[in-house]
């Protein structure tokens, strides 16, 4: 009964109708992971606007140019926000006045202008390789480009490159006020750190006190000996439909442990206000491009691999292309690309 009461229990999925099965099945086959790599080469880094504007330029027009290539009207949008605290573990970076930013965007339209929206951040940390964080995300943006660049659909659908997301998600905030008032969003998909597996027992890590609210979740992973080769999807109930959708593709293709849906614990009924006052784990679950979508009231769910959790890589030098498991992030790519292509055709 508690259980129910605190909405905190993984949510069962359906298994996909075999149509949708075989399509799964067929864009996984039409990419390939040595080309995920090479596109992921290509990305300078480190990539900060206030330290390596060069570098970020470039990645710009990287990204343009690639989003154009597959057909997508695509631009630049640059921003300025007020400065920064700080967040994202940047201090030091923080502007005194303002702070300026470019997101890039672009838009397939569709008979509605309601959107389906994907978010990956571009920048990344100070003297860090970026590959994993978020260089995993970006590519996976650059790739749905491809694959749904042919596609007629209801719904239209928006890609997006954001920046400053480690100085506060700056980039997001200012992507969702103007999405907000350009057309309605029926969902967003937030990918954060995609690509970095590890099959060795006990390389995944959990925060502390996390077993309390999600004793399914957990159970999943300790039967399987704390393995970091799962996916991640965090949701509110407003988007719990976009989660499931994401992880039945998913755990299609990767097997039926490839995902663990968390339900944002200051999302739960009844204790998630007191949760939210607490618990500091309750902040793991808003480090990302996602919190602008839920403080606005939008459906989003944030996709990762759990960063420092199982990456120890994350924000070092070391977190280059060699590291990353390509084979996961297409599969990931997969059932993304067959998510936003289902709820862009209801």
């Amino acid at each position: 009964m508690l259980r129910s009461v605190f909405g905190a229990a993984e949510p069962e999925l359906s298994p996909l109708d075999p149509e949708v099965a075989a399509q799964t099945a067929a864009v996984r086959a039409a990419i390939d992971p040595s080309r995920l790599r090479r596109s992921l080469e290509t990305l300078p880094a480190p990539r900060t606007r206030l330290l390596n504007p060069e570098a970020m330029a470039a990645a710009d027009t990287l990204i343009l140019d690639a989003f154009r290539s597959a057909g997508w009207p695509a631009e630049l949008r640059a921003f300025e926000e007020p400065g920064s605290d700080g967040a994202g573990g940047a201090p030091d970076l923080a502007p005194a006045l303002r702070l300026s930013g470019v997101n890039v965007v672009a838009i397939k339209n569709g008979e509605s202008r309601d959107a389906v929206v994907v978010v990956a951040h571009h920048d990344t940390v100070p003297d860090t390789g970026g590959a994993d964080d978020n260089g995993s995300g970006v590519v996976a943006l650059l790739e749905l480009a491809r694959l749904l660049g042919s596609l007629r659909l209801r719904r239209s659908v928006v890609l997006a490159a954001v920046d400053h997301e480690e100085l506060g998600f700056w980039g997001a905030r200012r992507l969702v006020r103007e999405l907000s008032a350009e057309r309605g969003v029926v969902g967003a998909f937030v990918f954060e750190m995609l690509a970095y597996t590890d099959s060795t027992p006990g390389s995944q890590k959990l925060p502390k006190g996390i077993g309390a609210v999600y004793r399914d979740q957990v159970r999943k992973v300790r039967a399987r000996d704390f393995r970091g080769d799962f996916t991640a999807v965090i949701y509110r109930q407003s988007s719990r439909p976009l989660a499931t959708c994401f992880a039945e593709g998913l755990n299609l293709l990767a097997g039926p442990a490839a995902t663990i849906l968390l339900r944002a614990p200051s999302d739960l009924p009844v204790i998630g206000p007191l949760l939210a006052r607490t618990l500091p784990f309750v902040r793991d679950f808003a480090r990302s491009d996602h919190v602008p979508f839920w403080e606005a009231g939008l459906p989003a769910v944030q996709i990762t691999d759990t960063a420092n959790f199982r990456n120890p890589h994350y924000h070092r030098p070391s977190d280059t292309p060699e590291m990353l498991d390509y084979d996961r992030l297409a599969d990931v790519i997969a059932a993304a690309a067959v998510a936003v292509e289902r709820v862009a055709s209801r």
